[in-house]
């Protein structure tokens, strides 16, 4: 549930900012530095000069099926403070060392910029080759290029005027799917409610069960009475070993074969069978003659 909280408010935060209007100015820069976690997505507009000098690329990024890298670019407004831009995507090159082919140089000059602000990614415990980075960890960028970057956010340029030539491939529109996580909670609820039926059925059918195991003892001790006094003296006839050995057969025995040694409840009928008729019958015909008036007879039909 709380991976379905996350994902409904990063939706949230892309539906309502991906396409809001832009921040422009002081309002913009700020960002930058203290970023508004409620505001990722939100489109700023910068205007200043790229730094080419210490661009770098961030290495082992995805997008549209391939591997490649993201191109970092400091850029300082006109005011003065210094942010970093995140050009867009290029892919790995044909080369065996997977270098990117051509890296697209950032246009000279004064130039406008349109970018998405984003949340500095965590350091991870990777290297990279020269001029490469693993992660966009801004606190980690400020100490690479020894300037006073702003630490709270970097952007996703998507606009640049005056547009160069060639530019990295700006990154994709994001999904607003919130994937399966609160299909999978419900899941576990319905689990969570199962257990404790199973549980129950559980309950139940151990009483049953000992319910069994002390009709089957009472059972065995009846039996036993056949044969044994309260003493403990053999009083049956036969072999006692035979007897013990039975016994000792119907304690070993499995539930489903206990089970088969229980006295079976008798069915209550509401009309006596043929066998009953049958027996009034003979009962009947050896009975005095006198009395066989009161003891009407049924036809041989009607027994049948």
């Amino acid at each position: 549930m709380d991976r379905n909280d996350h994902l409904v408010g990063e939706n949230t935060k892309i539906t309502q900012n991906y396409r809001a209007e832009p921040l422009t100015g002081v309002a913009a820069v700020e960002q930058f530095a203290a970023h508004d976690p409620s505001l990722t997505w939100r489109p700023v507009e910068l205007t200043g000069e790229y730094l080419p000098e210490d661009q770098v690329l961030v290495r082992n990024r995805p997008q549209s099926g391939r591997v490649g890298y993201e191109v970092l670019v400091p850029f300082r407004t006109g005011t003065g403070q210094v942010v970093v831009l995140d050009r867009g995507w290029i892919p790995t090159g044909v080369s065996s060392d997977g270098m990117p082919d051509e890296v697209p140089a950032p246009p000279g000059g004064t130039v406008t910029v349109s970018a998405r602000l984003q949340p500095g990614e965590p350091a991870v415990d990777r290297g990279a080759p020269e001029g490469q980075i693993a992660t966009i960890e801004l606190e980690q960028l400020q100490a690479r290029w020894n300037r006073p970057v702003g630490t709270g956010a970097y952007g996703e340029v998507f606009a640049e005027d005056p547009a160069p030539a060639a530019a990295p491939a700006p990154a994709p529109e994001p999904e607003t799917d919130s994937g399966p996580h609160l299909s999978y909670s419900l899941q576990w609820y319905a689990f969570a409610a199962l257990f404790f039926v199973a549980y129950g059925y559980a309950a139940r059918q151990q009483a049953r069960n000992d319910a069994w195991d002390r009709q089957f003892a009472q059972e065995m001790e009846r039996h036993l009475a056949q044969f044994y006094d309260e003493d403990g003296h053999c009083i049956g006839e036969g072999d006692e070993e035979l007897v013990v050995r039975q016994m000792e057969m119907a304690d070993d025995m499995p539930a489903h074969l206990k089970a088969l040694m229980r006295p079976k409840p008798q069915r209550r009928r509401s009309r006596p069978t043929w066998e009953d008729e049958e027996d009034a019958m003979l009962d009947a015909l050896e009975a005095p003659t006198a009395d066989r008036g009161r003891f009407p007879l049924r036809s041989a039909a009607g027994l049948r």
